[in-house]
């Protein structure tokens, strides 16, 4: 079961307003390479048990998680090699948060397609009955 990558590239190409085509220019082949590495990342989270049928339902959503992982990448490598802020004078122009609107972004296409994943998200409290508290008065 593998997802189809011109759909990733499709979801990615709408999410970002990029292209996305490994033998463009340079940030083209940059954003085709995401796809693939994202589209990969996410077929290796999926649930073993995953049956053809399950996969067909959840396909679109997981191909969706993808685009938004690949767009997420890229505004993080974006992020690692460009400035935060550029100042002129008294003009300053500070870049907004996009990875972060991009993290929400993909958070919710995960949660979107997250009956077809395994589970990772670990829970440490305490399950059981919680006992009554009497108080001193």
């Amino acid at each position: 079961m593998e997802l189809d990558l011109t759909a990733v590239k499709t979801a990615f190409s709408h999410y970002s307003g990029e292209t996305a085509d490994e033998e463009g220019s340079g940030r083209e082949a940059l954003c085709g390479a995401l796809c693939v590495q994202c589209a990969r990342l996410v077929q290796g989270q999926m649930r073993p048990g995953l049956t053809e049928e399950e996969f067909s339902l959840w396909k679109s959503s997981l191909e969706e998680l993808a685009g938004a992982e690949a767009f997420y990448q890229l505004l993080l490598t974006e992020e690692a090699v460009t400035p935060q802020s550029l100042t002129a004078g008294e003009l300053k122009l500070t870049e907004g948060g996009r990875s972060e609107k991009a993290a929400l972004l993909a958070a919710e296409k995960r949660k979107a397609a997250s009956p077809a994943l395994l589970e990772t998200a670990f829970y440490f409290g305490r399950v059981g009955k919680e006992e009554e508290h009497v108080s001193a008065e």
